[in-house]
């Protein structure tokens, strides 16, 4: 066969020349592939053309499609699926074992790669050889892990030659001669242990809080000489989580600073520079365009996001075109926010002492951040201050892993109290607000705290996490309130700090951790239209904007119409 007119082949050098549009890193990763052809005398390293082209032909000969438009049709590979089988299941060491054992395919939604996964996962249970393998999706959740299974179960169902060697049950498939399994996982520790596999599947890894699982599933391979780690996903909110870590890790590779044979990557996204808005860019994401994917569906999509904005942008720049965006980059932009900084100018500052403020308190877990914001009413909007409390030994985990983080900043922040040991010290919290503290046995009172300091009216706090300070603070004589954190209390809050925001009515120092908090918030929306911050789905901490959202809440909950325009202000 003349292997160099294979459509993997032929898509390597379409790719590098130009002729088929491709982000950076899936041109370094066609570049690559031409480069270790070349070098093939020198690295040990051995193609098999006729192997890869038998490993590509299994998806028409034995696959069909089961749903959508193309149900009952052969599983023809497109030209970007065929260059990730050709390379994964063509290349060898020079003892005999496949060269890669790891992949990330990093594919924009509805490109087909959840099908491909599963016909991945069909092909490495049948056509591989392999005594008793042993295949397993995985995700956060089993039933996120479960599409995938159901694709191969299906595609098993409707394949008479699958059907030959396997047999296929409602939660797991087995062959009908000797030992294995391929099933769904999810991150249940448990059901991770004692595993041999030969095939993992990460799905949507961009969902995943930490590396627990890849890592668990990454260890159970090593009795398997032929084993593949596969981790395809699209992009997702959270910038900090271990998506970003492998992404980096793979471009590495691609760039040559990092030398791993073992390691494939295709990663499909728009290039830095490009216009989301430009159609033409949409394909770098989406390689399936035009082929098997729906431009009119993207289309329409487009237009939701661009006329609507927030969320739906959001959602179309992460899923559709595999964009890392700040979850609040479409919420209140960091442009926006920084309108609102007066400690450039000093044209306008706090107003002093005297002013009624409300205050927003969002109490940590054991081992995290509390934020207390307070807000002055003033002119019909409001400034706000954020005060912190961290452990000492969270801040130095934090800043030894990255220290480019803003953590890095609550040392020159004369309102971040950074306390000693590994726990929150709730002790540091009730000095601040209401100057009383415990020694040996006694307590004392301190006139410079919050309470002494200023015209208090309420704090809001939330109840979680907050049992015996709230019962200390009340005691105290601390104005304090519970807030709920549902839509009903949050929606009408949230929005208004959005509003204000956009009108430069919140005015600020600069804080750079309320401006980080804010950075990550994503909104989650009810069917009624309310909205909230989602601390669960968005990238990274946002409590200080919590408790900014409660204080201004109960602000508007008060009924108070304070007008502090005439009051005496102080600048930075």
């Amino acid at each position: 066969m003349n292997w160099t007119n294979h459509p993997a082949h032929q898509y390597a050098v379409d790719v590098t020349l130009g002729k088929t549009t491709a982000p950076k890193y899936v041109v370094k990763a066609c570049d690559r592939y031409l480069r270790d052809l070349d070098a093939v005398d020198d690295t040990g390293l051995e193609f098999r053309p006729k192997t890869a082209a038998a490993y590509c032909k299994f998806f028409p000969t034995a696959l069909r499609h089961y749903k959508s438009a193309f149900a009952g049709e052969q599983f023809e590979l497109l030209p970007w699926q065929q260059f990730a089988i050709w390379n994964l299941f063509g290349w060898y060491n020079a003892d005999g074992t496949r060269r890669f054992h790891y992949a990330l395919i990093l594919i924009a939604r509805k490109n087909g790669k959840t099908t491909l996964a599963a016909g991945i996962g069909l092909l490495m249970m049948t056509f591989d050889r392999e005594p008793s393998p042993e295949v397993y999706y995985a995700a956060t959740k089993r039933d996120q892990s479960r599409i995938a299974f159901r694709d191969c179960a299906n595609m098993g169902k409707a394949s008479a030659i699958i059907r030959q060697y396997l047999k296929v049950h409602s939660t797991e498939i087995k062959p009908k001669k000797g030992g294995g399994q391929l099933t769904y996982l999810g991150a249940n520790h448990d059901s991770l242990d004692g595993l041999n596999t030969h095939l993992a599947v990460i799905d949507e890894y961009h969902a995943h809080p930490n590396d627990h699982v890849f890592n668990v599933l990454k260890s159970s391979q090593g009795q398997r000489p032929n084993a593949l780690h596969l981790t395809i996903t699209t992009e997702g909110f959270n910038l900090n989580g271990p998506l970003t870590d492998l992404k980096t890790y793979c471009r590495k590779v691609l760039d040559g600073t990092v030398q791993d044979d073992a390691q494939f990557a295709l990663i499909y996204e728009l290039d830095e520079g490009d216009d989301w808005k430009d159609e033409d860019a949409w394909v770098k994401a989406n390689p399936s365009l035009h082929d098997a994917m729906s431009l009119d569906e993207m289309r329409r999509e487009f237009t939701q996001a661009l006329n609507q904005g927030g969320s739906k942008e959001v959602e179309f720049k992460t899923k559709r075109l595999n964009m890392q965006v700040h979850a609040a980059e479409t919420w209140i932009s960091d442009e926006v926010w920084m309108r609102g900084d007066v400690s450039a100018n000093g044209e306008i500052g706090y107003i002093d002492n005297s002013g009624p403020c409300w205050l927003g308190l969002d109490l940590a877990s054991i081992s995290d951040m509390t934020a207390l914001v307070q807000v002055w009413p003033y002119d019909g909007g409001y400034f706000v201050r954020g005060h912190y409390f961290m452990p000492s030994d969270t801040v130095r985990e934090v800043l030894m892993s990255n220290p480019a983080h803003p953590y890095r900043h609550l040392a020159n922040m004369p309102n971040a109290h950074i306390t000693d040991g590994n726990v929150t010290d709730y002790a540091s919290i009730r000095r601040v607000i209401t100057g009383v503290t415990t020694v040996n046995g006694t307590q004392q009172s301190s006139p410079e705290c919050i309470m002494q300091l200023n015209s208090v009216q309420k704090i809001a706090f939330d109840r979680f996490n907050s049992t015996q300070i709230a019962i200390d603070l009340v005691d105290d004589g601390a104005p304090l309130v519970p807030f709920g954190q549902g839509f009903v209390s949050m929606s009408a809050p949230t929005k208004q700090l959005e509003l204000l925001a956009r009108q430069g009515r919140i005015w600020h120092d600069g804080d750079p951790i309320l401006r980080w908090a804010l950075s990550n918030v994503a909104i989650k929306t009810d069917p009624a239209g309310n909205i909230k911050a989602d601390k669960a789905k968005s990238g990274g901490k946002i409590d200080p904007v919590v408790a900014l959202v409660m204080a201004i809440g109960e602000h508007m909950k008060s009924g108070a119409d304070v007008d502090l325009s005439d009051a005496h202000i102080f600048t930075f």
